[in-house]
């Protein structure tokens, strides 16, 4: 049976390396793990590598300067990053870092292999040379999903374009109600695509939910087909979107 991947594990738990490799060994990937971020980087400059899950609360180096080392030498690898509850803020920067995706602990293994498998795709390798181009002003939180200002305190979210195409076609789309506060890199969205899997989509900001998209609650497929434009999911007030939009980077 051809490899679905080969797999970095970066964990400083030697239980958690263990229990993550026989759940994707299991799934068809080749797992390789490391319990040292200089270790892992030692790996990392003599093999290549599809797929990286890397804890970033790790002793001596954290997770965040592994991924600063694979901006330099694997740019094509997609790093899937493993934080704690709360711990939004790293989750954000390691996107600035080239993130591909992250999971939160304690994780489920259907949770672990969603991000792994979007990761592994053939889309995922070219996904960030082949972006489409949104409408300017537009902040994206790492290739996963967006934000746009369209009127004073008023931001309309939704998926990114290569969210969308390494997950596949939408089935269903769980938003969140109307009244609902959303917070930066936490839970925006979830969905479920034709080929059975179930995904998260992270808020690019924080804010109160003012409108939700009840044409995409009905055509889910409205978000492959039109990303940027008929397929937002959500318009949210947000007092402080200056401050987080910085966060994300520079808008397009």
């Amino acid at each position: 049976m051809a490899s679905a991947g080969k797999v970095l594990v970066i964990d400083d738990e030697a239980v958690v390396c263990a229990g993550i490799s026989r759940a994707l060994v299991r799934h068809g990937y080749e797992v390789d793990t490391a319990l040292e971020v200089p270790v892992a980087i030692e790996k990392v400059e003599n093999q290549r590598y599809d797929v990286f899950l890397v804890d970033i609360m790790m002793p001596r180096m954290n997770g965040l300067a592994l991924l600063e080392r694979l901006r330099e030498t694997q740019r094509n690898a997609r790093a899937v990053v493993i934080t704690g509850l709360g711990a939004a803020a790293h989750a954000i920067e390691a996107f600035r870092l080239g993130a591909f995706d992250f999971v939160t602990k304690p994780f489920t293994t259907d949770e672990l292999l969603s991000a792994t498998m979007r990761a592994s795709t053939p889309a995922a390798e070219t996904c960030a040379q082949q972006q489409v181009n949104p409408p300017s002003g537009t902040y994206r939180l790492g290739v996963h999903s967006w934000v746009r200002l369209v009127d004073r305190n008023l931001g309309t979210a939704g998926v990114h374009d290569c969210f969308q195409r390494t997950a596949g076609k939408f089935v269903s789309v769980d938003l969140p109600n109307e009244g609902d506060e959303l917070v930066q890199g936490e839970l925006c969205a979830r969905i479920r695509v034709e080929a059975g899997g179930v995904y998260t989509v992270w808020s690019p900001i924080s804010g109160r939910v003012v409108d939700v998209n009840l044409n995409v609650l009905q055509r889910p497929d409205l978000a492959n087909l039109d990303p940027y434009g008929d397929g937002w999911f959500v318009q949210l007030f947000c007092d402080a979107f200056e401050d987080e939009a910085r966060l994300l980077g520079a808008p397009t």
